[in-house]
């Protein structure tokens, strides 16, 4: 251990609970075990964590309201995907038997992969260039801050992640992945923040935070705007 580091034994961050957020939905679609067109369905908690899964056939959906039921259990998350566009395009394919408002609230709230590793690289360089300040001033020998794992590019992590030999079916392996880059990019930023919070001269900078800023910000949003419209 460096000076003016601590343990990471005492920077635990909560890993789950954030306040005012809910979190994620995935929303996937592709052939079920029976080869059939389905929607798959996601409910994750804001550190990535599922909370929920479902597989709908399409052909059934306007028959049954089983993914009426589940939808409206998204009320409040934020979608996220690999890009902006496919989200809403699934979206849009099931809105018509969905209520209008639901709807509207979902396309409202879009996150996306890279943008999340985008916000954990920019804050990540922001930490080293404070680290050459104190180095530039410092009477000690200050180390550069090392990362458990370094933050990948969009196209890399995606195509880690493309491969779920434990999915049920294609579909479920589609969501799957991209479950799993959320989880892993909030691990990600929690290994950022204790990787911070080590150095006393960098904590000025902040409690450590459950989730990136602009990331826990729109999950907030999504949160309150659900509570204001049961209001």
């Amino acid at each position: 251990m460096t000076e003016s580091e601590e343990s990471e034994s005492e920077l635990a961050i909560p890993v789950d609970y954030v306040p005012g957020a809910r979190g994620h939905a995935v929303l996937a679609v592709g052939p079920d075990a029976d080869g059939v067109e389905a929607v798959a369905v996601w409910r994750l908690s804001p550190t990535g964590r599922a909370g929920g899964a479902w597989v709908v056939r399409l052909d059934e959906v306007a028959q049954d309201d089983q993914l009426v039921r589940i939808m409206w259990m998204l009320q409040g998350r934020c979608l996220v995907g690999w890009d902006r566009g496919a989200p809403v395009a699934i979206l849009d394919r099931i809105a018509h038997v969905l209520p209008q408002e639901l709807v509207s609230t979902l396309r409202g709230y879009v996150l996306t992969v890279p943008e999340l590793l985008t916000e954990i690289t920019e804050h990540r360089s922001a930490y080293g260039e404070a680290v050459d300040r104190q180095r530039a001033v410092s009477k000690s020998k200050l180390a550069p801050l090392a990362w458990p794992s370094e933050v990948p590019d969009h196209e890399n992590l995606a195509a880690r992640l493309a491969v779920q030999p434990r999915a049920a079916s294609p579909v479920a392996g589609t969501a799957l992945a991209l479950t799993s880059a959320v989880a892993m990019t909030a691990q990600l930023w929690q290994d950022t923040e204790q990787a911070r919070y080590r150095r006393k001269y960098l904590r000025a900078l902040g409690e450590p935070q459950p989730l990136p800023p602009r990331w826990l910000a729109c999950l907030r949003a999504a949160a309150d705007n659900s509570a204001q419209a049961t209001i």
